[in-house]
């Protein structure tokens, strides 16, 4: 079949000129602005340590970020050109700093995005339509939300994980099993399980809200009836479908092979897949598509064009960004993670041998996000015939809290080295503990400050000694982190070799004291 070809050229004329309209409107350049900050966002998140399986999320919002801007791109706005000028100054204060800052600090992580959506819109709406599209930087703070902190407050406050071994046998004994529930354990004749928070229907909880908050902004007007319907839906959806993945378990106790595939990455995937359309489908019940379809912008008779001076401030600005992002995407300039060398003097001892210290691996998917782990080195020391062995972790993004070496050890000695606090004026806080076989110290290494054990003493360095005034003119200019969380978890240990711990413990204690600061000076070599 042949083409007309004089009908050809008029199609090809046709849709050069819609294409030349376009260009002469506003919301074509503001349009491509946020489509590149969006791409450069999201492989920053993709690249992330921590926030990597999390892209999904933001690339939701992102979208959602998109639908709300094209719904309003008929709307006119009193922009003038202090608005965009202290906007785009904004816009690349936040986003032209190398990709590592990004991995390793969690206020700039956090509150750039935020700086840099403020920027934007001084650029796109001007003063006066900040107000109008509060939707938009609603949206920017929801995706940057920490919702860990809800995890950590069913896992470790709500005791999240007795409740649901307890509706767990409840349901089982009903069901015909014999199931109890004792703590967060469920018992039944075949064999038993313990409940820990990440294999509850709390992770699948916060998903759903998260989901929930972002249906709410983006469909809006909503009813009250229709937004609380959203957000019980999304509890009550995760809680039972955890509920049952965990009487699964139970079930299966016995059988291994069965046991480890709900248990693994796999199984825990198809239940959040069901939990997902499951929680679709209520969506679509409480907000029927037809109600969603409804949704509608204003739309003026006039479209809005852009000037000559506004479009090329537009272009100069889009053109500015894809560079900026084609700089960081392709900047393979990371932190450096080999600060702990193979030869670490400590004071009188006769180092041996060095080796790599791997770290345990962990079910990524069933876990609240924690500290990243860079790199890890297992010293051995001689002195008289008697050994030392040194450990240490390097890890980011961290709280100072989950000592790893404390991980491994049983309840009871973990309990002791709680009991033991020491603190030494100009060094700081480590703990001491012991097994039948060695006697140990252990404290994280802090970038400032004195070494700490806990959280609390561990964020009380970074405010006292980080957040500081001399820091925050580098910390805008993308020089350096403003809190570094950043830690090096450390562990000496001497057998004991029939001898009291008690007696073992002043030798730590002077090695650390003694060391400390050469130890601590391995953060410069960052």
């Amino acid at each position: 079949m042949l083409i007309n070809s004089q009908k050809l050229s008029q199609a090809k004329q046709a849709l050069l000129l819609r294409a030349i309209a376009l260009t002469q409107t506003q919301w074509f350049y503001l349009f491509s602005i946020f489509t590149t900050l969006a791409v450069l966002h999201l492989d920053i998140i993709r690249k992330h340590p921590i926030e990597g399986g999390e892209v999904t999320y933001y690339a939701l919002c992102w979208v959602g970020i998109l639908f709300i801007s094209w719904q309003n791109r008929h709307q006119e706005y009193t922009i003038n050109w202090i608005s965009s000028c202290l906007g785009l100054g904004l816009l690349f204060i936040a986003i032209f700093r190398p990709i590592y800052l990004w991995h390793s600090d969690l206020i700039l992580f956090r509150f750039a995005p935020i700086v840099a959506g403020l920027g934007l819109g001084l650029l796109s709406f001007g003063f006066s339509g900040l107000k109008q599209n509060w939707r938009l930087f609603l949206l920017l703070c929801l995706m940057l939300f920490p919702f860990g902190y809800i995890n950590e407050l069913l896992a470790f406050r709500l005791h999240f994980s007795e409740f649901t071994a307890t509706i767990s046998a409840f349901s089982l004994h009903y069901l015909g099993f014999k199931a109890t529930a004792q703590g967060t354990f469920v018992i039944l004749p075949t064999g038993q399980v313990k409940v820990i928070y990440y294999c509850t229907g709390g992770l699948l909880i916060v998903w759903l809200l998260r989901l929930s908050f972002l249906v709410i902004i983006v469909v809006f007007p909503l009813t009250w009836r229709q937004g609380w319907g959203l957000v019980i839906s999304a509890i009550a959806t995760g809680f039972l479908i955890g509920c049952f993945r965990v009487a699964l378990l139970a079930v299966v106790v016995n059988n291994r092979s069965m046991f480890s595939y709900w248990h693994s990455h796999t199984g825990s995937s198809i239940f959040m897949a069901i939990t997902t359309i499951t929680y679709a489908a209520l969506c679509n019940w409480i907000l029927p598509l037809e109600l969603v379809s409804q949704t509608k912008a204003y739309k003026p008779a006039t479209t809005v064009t852009v000037t000559l001076k506004r479009g090329f401030f537009l272009v100069a600005t889009w053109m500015g960004i894809i560079l900026s992002a084609i700089y960081l995407m392709t900047n393979k300039l990371l932190p450096n993670v080999s600060i702990l060398p193979d030869k670490l003097a400590v004071i009188n001892w006769q180092q041996v041998n060095v080796k790599p210290l791997v770290e345990q691996k962990k079910d990524t998917q069933n876990a609240i996000k924690s500290a990243v782990m860079l790199s890890g080195k297992d010293y051995s020391y001689l002195k008289n015939n008697q050994q030392l062995k040194l450990q240490m972790q390097y890890v980011v993004n961290t709280r100072g809290k989950s000592n790893p070496f404390l991980e491994k050890q049983s309840e009871n000695l973990v309990k002791e080295s709680q009991k033991q606090p020491r603190y030494v004026k100009g060094v700081g806080y480590y703990t001491l503990y012991s097994d039948n076989n060695q006697a140990y110290l252990t404290a994280c290494i802090n970038p400032r400050g004195g070494s700490t054990v806990t959280s609390t003493q561990f964020m009380q360095n970074r405010y006292k000694y980080d957040v500081t005034w001399s820091r925050i003119l580098p910390w805008v200019l993308g020089k350096e982190v403003l809190r570094e969380d950043s830690c090096i978890w450390t562990q000496l240990s001497v057998p004991l070799q029939g001898v009291a711990a008690s007696n073992i413990y002043p030798i730590l204690e002077l090695i650390w004291n003694e060391n400390y600061i050469a130890w601590q000076s391995l953060f410069t070599n960052k």
